[in-house]
């Protein structure tokens, strides 16, 4: 049996998720204890949807220092090729 055949609107196409070496370049800059204002920039979402993500345990491991959100960057790039695996 074959794929069925998909039409894209005019003007999109398809891009394929970034690789491994593609997805360390993305934390290049960033310190080792990234921010929701810093993963927000990362992922292009709003840092109330990365608190949000923290408060419900999706990011792994997220912590809060006084009022203050974190994340090891290692743990959001777990976390960011994880979300490409699941699409």
């Amino acid at each position: 049996m074959s794929a069925p055949v998909v039409q894209l609107p005019p003007g999109c196409k398809i891009v394929e998720a970034p690789s491994a070496p593609q997805t360390a370049a993305m934390f290049e800059g960033y310190p080792d204890l990234l921010t929701p204002d810093d993963m927000a920039e990362i992922i292009r979402q709003s840092a109330k949807t990365v608190r949000k993500l923290m408060r419900s345990g999706e990011i792994p491991n997220a912590f809060k220092i006084g009022a203050f959100w974190y994340v090891a960057k290692a743990d959001f790039a777990e976390f960011v090729e994880r979300g490409k695996r699941e699409r």
